[in-house]
Parts: C-alpha cells; sequence; structure tokens
C-alpha cells in the first residue's frame, strides 16, 4: 500500500491560502518583522500591508520559522499522513533549509523528508507539482529528494524598481543605495544555486528589462525549461514584458506576484525573469 505523503513549503514561495489549498500543498507561515513588531505572514500581516510598510520606509525584516512552530506543524500532518516531503527556501538565504534538516534526522528519520533547497518563490511550488507527479508514479519520497536536489535548476534575474527595501531591511548600506539612485544605476540581481548576486548594472529600466531577458534565455534550449515573470505592483509593465519574453523564448509564460515574505526584501515595482528546468520522470 502506498504511503500518505504531505507535500509542504514556507510562505516564501509566493503562494496564497486559496492556491495551496487548491494544489494539495501545505505552507509553513513564515515571520515578517516590521519596525521590530514580528507578525506572521498570511495570520496577521498581508502583502496590502507590506506594501504600505514600504511606502512609509518602515525597516522590514524576515525570520525563519521557530522550531516550536515547525515541530507543531510537522506533528499536525503527521496525525493524518505517513510521510512529509518539505521543500524550503534556499539554504543560501535562510536558516529555514538547515535547521529543518538537522531538526528531522534527530527527531523525525523516515518521517520528515526535507529538500537540500536551492529553491525561492514560486518555483517551489512547481517542484511540488513535480513531486506530486513522481509521487502519482511510485516514486518514494527519498527518490523524489534525490531527483530534484540532482536535476532541479532555476535561474532568474530581478530588477527592483529602486533600493529602498534592500536598504531598510539591511541588505545593502544607505550609501551603495544613495549613490546607486544619484547615478539611475539599475542592478540586475541574479539567483542561481540558491544564492543571489550582482549580474549587472544598467542606466535605465527599459535597458535593465531589455538585458535581463537576454541573461535569462541566453545559452539554454527553452523547450526544456517553464518559464515565469514575477512582479510586485505593477501589473501593465509586466503584461508586456510577459509578451517579450514569450518571444524570446517561444514558450507560454506564467505570470505570477510576490508575496509578503520576498516583497519585504525586493520592494514595490521589482520584476523577476525565472526559468525552471523541467524534471523527466
Amino acid at each position: 500500500m502506498s504511503k500518505k505523503v504531505a507535500l509542504l513549503c514556507d510562505s516564501s514561495a509566493d503562494i496564497s491560502e486559496a492556491e495551496a489549498k487548491e494544489l494539495g500543498i501545505y505552507v509553513l507561515r513564515m515571520p515578517v518583522i516590521v519596525d521590530g513588531k514580528e507578525y506572521v505572514e498570511g495570520i496577521d500581516i498581508f502583502d496590502e500591508d507590506i506594501f504600505a510598510a514600504l511606502q512609509a520606509q518602515k525597516k522590514i525584516t524576515t525570520t525563519q520559522p521557530s522550531m516550536g512552530e515547525m515541530v507543531r506543524k510537522w506533528d499536525e500532518l503527521l496525525q493524518d499522513h505517513d510521510q512529509i516531503l518539505y521543500l524550503p527556501l534556499s539554504k543560501a538565504l535562510s536558516g529555514t533549509c538547515a535547521s529543518a534538516m538537522k531538526l528531522a534526522k534527530e527527531m523525525y528519520e523516515g518521517k520528515v523528508i526535507v529538500i537540500d533547497s536551492t529553491f525561492v518563490c514560486y518555483p517551489v511550488v512547481y517542484m511540488l507539482e513535480a513531486a506530486k507527479g513522481m509521487l502519482e508514479k511510485g516514486y518514494s519520497c527519498e527518490e523524489i529528494k534525490e531527483k530534484i536536489e540532482k536535476e532541479g535548476e532555476l535561474f532568474a534575474i530581478l530588477i527592483p524598481e529602486n533600493l529602498t527595501a534592500l536598504k531598510n531591511g539591511g541588505r545593502i548600506s544607505p550609501a551603495a543605495a544613495a549613490l546607486a539612485g544619484m547615478l539611475k544605476i539599475h542592478p540586475l540581481l541574479k539567483v542561481e544555486n540558491g544564492g543571489i548576486d550582482v549580474q549587472d548594472k544598467v542606466r535605465t529600466a527599459q535597458r535593465a528589462y531589455k538585458a535581463g531577458i537576454e541573461y535569462v534565455t541566453q545559452n539554454i534550449d527553452p523547450s526544456e525549461y517553464d518559464w515565469m515573470i514575477i512582479h510586485a505592483g505593477n501589473d501593465s509593465v509586466c503584461d508586456a514584458l510577459r509578451e517579450d519574453l514569450e518571444k524570446a523564448t517561444g514558450r507560454p509564460v506564467d505570470k505570477r506576484v510576490f508575496r509578503a515574505v520576498i516583497l519585504s526584501h525586493a520592494g514595490k515595482g521589482t520584476i523577476g525573469f525565472g526559468r525552471i528546468r523541467r524534471i523527466h520522470y
């Protein structure tokens, strides 16, 4: 008899409660800290609250779920499931993955399988949907973990509208943000191997968007990937760029939005171009 498996992510995956329920995915909600006060995303702070806090230039940071909350969620799911397959935020961006792997080994051996993650934002959901397909074909959680860790690949280019959120969240220095603002520099940030680094710097938003599409599409076969564009409160710009990315790849492009956790760091107006290598099973 096949095991009943709960698919779990955290709320950095940019998935709403309604979407999670529809897809059969469970979500561990992450804390968001605004001017020193802690909230839980999706429970007592929401996307519109983050937009308002960003507008007011408040300091917004996020932190990993507590061990107690993780244990509570796992115990709750294991009441009705034999195993949990957990895909957390990239280990390069958060301590959640390392903490979960340690906890699973010490207290939930064989019950909670934690994927050593290099994923962030909605691509986490893509990987969990692939995991669901593999479960239906008879793969074990351990086999799925190995396959995603070996074959899963996310590459994205993020283009912030400005560096205010990154500055207020402590990701860059006030001096660097001020200099970039004076010079009207638009940085292109690459998401690769789970980490974030600077890919390029250009002088105008239009040049940044064009370069972003070029970087995300170069030297690969577009048919081997799923494609997406993610935006933070600039729907019309996103629609036009989605058409550009579809022309560049010849593939359909999924349109998504940054939600509270990632929005807190990226800031309003950010555009992300992303590709996720399709796993064959």
